[in-house]
This record gives C-alpha cells, structure tokens and sequence, in this order.
C-alpha cells in the first residue's frame, strides 16, 4: 500500500487544488479524518481557520498523541501557529502556497514519519560522495534508512537544495548512486546547543552537525538492498 494523506477539516482546499497536488503527488487521500481505515502511518493534514483550531491541535499533543502533520492554514496570524511545533507540527499550507512548496512539505512530513514510525533507521558510519553543483564533498553518514541518511558535515548545503550520492553498504562491491534532496539541517554554531531537544521529531535522532537527505533516485531493488543491510545490523 502507498502513503496515505488524511484530510481533518472541512476546507474547501481539501476538494479542490490542494487534493489534487497530493494525488498528483502519488498519495492516496482520505477525509474526515480516515475513519475505521486510518493507519498510524496515515500523514495527517489539519485544517486550521481559527484559534480553537489551534488550541484543539496543542491539547492533542499536551496528552502525548501528537504525530509529524501538516496545517492547512487560512488563519490570518502566523504567530497562532508557532506553539503547534512543539506539538509536531512540520509544516503550513495555506491557500498561497506554490505547488513546489507544498509538494516539498508532504515528502518531508511522510519522510519524518517514515524515519521516526515505521522503516527501520541504524546507525552507520557509512563513507558518502556528495556532488552539489561544483562542490564535490566526502565525508560519512551516521544514520540509513531505505529513504534517506543523516550526513556529518560542518557546512550543511541549505534545505530544499539538490544533490548526487554515492555510497557502497559494507560487505557489497556495488556502489549505489542517487539523486537526493535536503530535508532538514543543523549547523555547528546555531543549532548544536538544542540538538537533543526532545521536543523536535527530528534532533533527538542526531549528536552532531550535518543534513538529513531524501533519497529521490533509487529503485526499489536497491531499496531492498538497504533493507537487508539494516536487518543484519538489528
């Protein structure tokens, strides 16, 4: 089955422009919050047009059932929004969003989702080729999944921007190459200080500067390879 995306709300969005960039995405959509066929693994995206929208979504996580999602926002205040990232909040659509924009955000959230719930993630000290434009990088990744890794590096290149790896598992002569995108990164001299912030999905899988990539040209055999690479290592 394929990642699913759960509408919760009543915008006229989620039947319109919206619903269409996630199915063209490739995700299958539900509404009303899914019903008896909603999985843990569903991304949920919230709509919020007002402060009890918001308030509903921070007692959702005061009682520790806050999940990665994304907000569908017409709320005219983008300062209502801010407490929601502590309740997991990864990003905001609102009716101006760019289709890249939005497109961007649904791969990062499932992405996220994907790390923390349900494609096993390990450790690794992994040797990575990165080619970003005329900037060759060779340096390690200390965390692999099927979808991605968290690369160690003192210059992160910026969120959104696009890359090349290349990288062998041990034990295997073949050598994996695939374009990837920049997800999420954290930088030596901002963000070391609050890296284990529990609060954040994704820092307290990290202890060390870097960027996590999203892996956008693998085939689902290589795909496999690194799932039989993660399974010798559980």
């Amino acid at each position: 089955m394929g990642h699913r995306v759960v509408f919760i709300g009543s915008s006229a969005a989620f039947t319109g422009e919206f619903r269409k960039l996630v199915e063209d995405c490739g995700y299958e959509v539900l509404a009303g919050g899914g019903g008896s066929t909603a999985d843990p693994n569903d991304l949920r995206v919230y709509e919020v047009a007002n402060k009890d929208d918001v308030n509903g979504l921070l007692e959702m996580g005061a009682r520790g059932e806050a999940e990665p999602f994304l907000v569908f926002a017409s709320i005219d205040s983008q300062d209502a929004l801010q407490p929601l990232k502590e309740a997991g909040l990864m990003g905001v659509v609102s009716p101006g969003s760019s289709a890249e924009d939005a497109s961007f955000l649904l791969n990062k959230a499932l992405f996220y989702k994907r790390m923390l719930k349900r494609n096993p993630r390990v450790p690794v000290n992994l040797p990575v080729e990165l080619k970003s434009g005329p900037r060759t990088m060779r340096t390690n990744a200390s965390l692999l999944s099927r979808d991605g890794m968290f690369i160690v590096t003192l210059n992160p290149l910026p969120v959104n921007a696009l890359c090349r790896l290349k990288f062998s598992l041990p034990g295997s002569k073949a050598q994996l190459e695939t374009d990837a995108r920049v997800l999420y990164n954290i930088a030596i001299n901002k963000d070391l200080n609050i890296i284990a912030n529990p609060k954040d999905p994704f820092k307290r899988l990290v202890s060390h500067p870097g960027m996590a990539v999203f892996f956008t040209g693998l085939s689902e055999k290589e795909k496999e390879e690194i799932d039989g690479y993660i399974k010798e290592l559980e």
